[in-house]
């Protein structure tokens, strides 16, 4: 049989790079009517097709938008005469060489478990809008590429993904990847759209009031992913690459790492600007006494302006410092705010929050410099707060950004507890002698 797919979908030059890219793993699009569903859908049709009796599957975050967006798209390319049949109730399409695609939801607070795809065996996957769902669902999607055609053979097993800008766990994993297994190409509107089309004057007539929302959905920037409660404006983090001219003080913030893929993290401000940031894998409290004491002595940093996260295994680095004479300051997230806060209209959930905020005004403020470190820029950017009925603030805990990025704020909660030490040092406010630190 031979079957005229142009009469359904005809790729545009981006579409048509995107379906020529043999990596394992390829993320596409980045703005809106970028083509993503398109380009998906007919790489599922396309891998179908080529591998008789294959196994296929289409994931979102929610089963509803599905039916009414990537499904409606699917129905829209997918020649007729090559659908077999079409289960509605289950989302199953069959196509007339036997192979199946499955359409299903991944929503980690419905299955946390994602036991719909734990029982998965499958030779393609395909993720519309990536951003909504957790790392947990793309590598756990990965593990079920095990699908042996009925002939015995394997069909060439990828994955293709989309989405919009978003702070998420994209980022590292495609935008800023250098695996040749994980690509990422960019489309944009006017790769679909022409410039002076109804659509796109339509978006820039949407968006003339908020550039950077202009710039994140017309131009596919990744670099201006703010979410309405993001803590730091991307606009604070990008003006902040440029050194300063800030308080002449040495301050070092280390963030000890917990458990599994955690970081140990050192961070050194001089003079408000970012001189040194060092991480390690799997470190024991040995290891990281004896480097903090090491950079103490490099650069000449006065003990009290070291800031150490006391939870977990720093405690016993803490410990450990003060009985060689290091007289460091313990930063314990959960403890009660210091009194110190100036805000006038909301008060700190805990110390945690205090010390975030207290980042997030020097950002805005310009008191942060030198910052070119692109996993710190990305953790910063996935920073949120919540603001309570008794108007607190509070900063979301480590694990609720690890879900969002895939990993632990390490970079960002040593950064920030180097800013804090700059300012508060865990000790009454007396005349302290000028020490080399400062």
């Amino acid at each position: 049989m031979i079957i005229d797919f142009s009469k359904y979908y005809v790729p545009k030059a981006k579409q048509e790079e995107a379906h020529k890219c043999r990596a394992k793993y390829l993320l596409f699009g980045g703005s809106f009517g970028a083509g993503k569903s398109w380009f998906l859908t007919s790489e599922a049709i396309k891998n179908a097709m080529m591998f008789k009796g294959n196994r296929l599957v289409i994931v979102r975050k929610e089963l509803s938008v599905l039916r009414r967006t990537t499904l409606v798209t699917f129905l829209s390319i997918c020649p007729p005469e090559i659908i077999k049949s079409f289960n509605q109730t289950s989302l199953e399409v069959t196509f007339i060489n036997d192979s199946v695609l499955i359409f299903i939801d991944a929503n980690i607070a419905k299955d946390p478990l994602l036991q719909k795809i734990k029982g998965l065996e499958i030779g393609w996957f395909g993720i519309e809008e990536a951003n909504e769902v957790s790392l947990d669902v793309y590598n756990l999607l990965k593990t079920r590429l095990r699908w042996v055609l009925p002939n015995g053979e394997k069909p060439r097993y990828e994955g293709r993904l989309t989405s919009n800008p978003e702070a998420c766990w994209l980022i590292p994993t495609f935008i800023q990847s250098k695996n040749i297994d994980e690509v990422y190409i960019q489309s944009v509107t006017t790769d679909n759209y022409d410039e002076n089309s109804e659509y796109v004057q339509n978006l820039k007539a949407t968006f003339k009031d908020n550039p950077k929302l202009l710039r994140k959905y017309l131009y596919g920037d990744w670099s201006v992913v703010d979410s309405i409660n993001q803590l730091i404006p991307s606009e604070a983090i990008l003006k902040s690459a440029y050194e300063i001219s800030g308080t002449e003080v040495t301050s070092l913030g280390v963030d000890v790492a917990r458990y599994g893929d955690d970081r140990t993290v050192f961070t050194i401000l001089k003079n408000g600007n970012i001189e040194l940031i060092e991480s390690y894998l799997q470190t024991a409290i040995t290891e990281v006494v004896t480097r903090t004491i090491q950079l103490i002595n490099d650069y000449q940093i006065d003990p009290n302006y070291v800031g150490i996260d006391s939870v977990g295994v720093g405690a016993g680095v803490i410990d450990s410092l003060k009985q060689q004479g290091y007289n460091v300051i313990e930063i314990s997230g959960g403890a009660k705010p210091e009194e110190n806060f100036q805000e006038e209209t909301f008060k700190p959930h805990n110390l945690r929050s205090q010390v975030y905020w207290q980042l997030r005004n020097d950002f805005v403020n310009g008191n942060i410099g030198n910052l070119n470190n692109e996993g710190l820029k990305l953790e910063l950017q996935s920073i949120t707060y919540e603001i309570y009925s008794d108007k607190t603030v509070k900063i979301i805990g480590k694990d609720a950004i690890k879900r969002i990025l895939g990993k632990s704020p390490d970079l960002a909660d040593s950064l920030a507890y180097a800013n804090w030490v700059r300012e508060y040092r865990g000790m009454p406010i007396l005349a302290i002698p000028p020490s080399a630190g400062r």
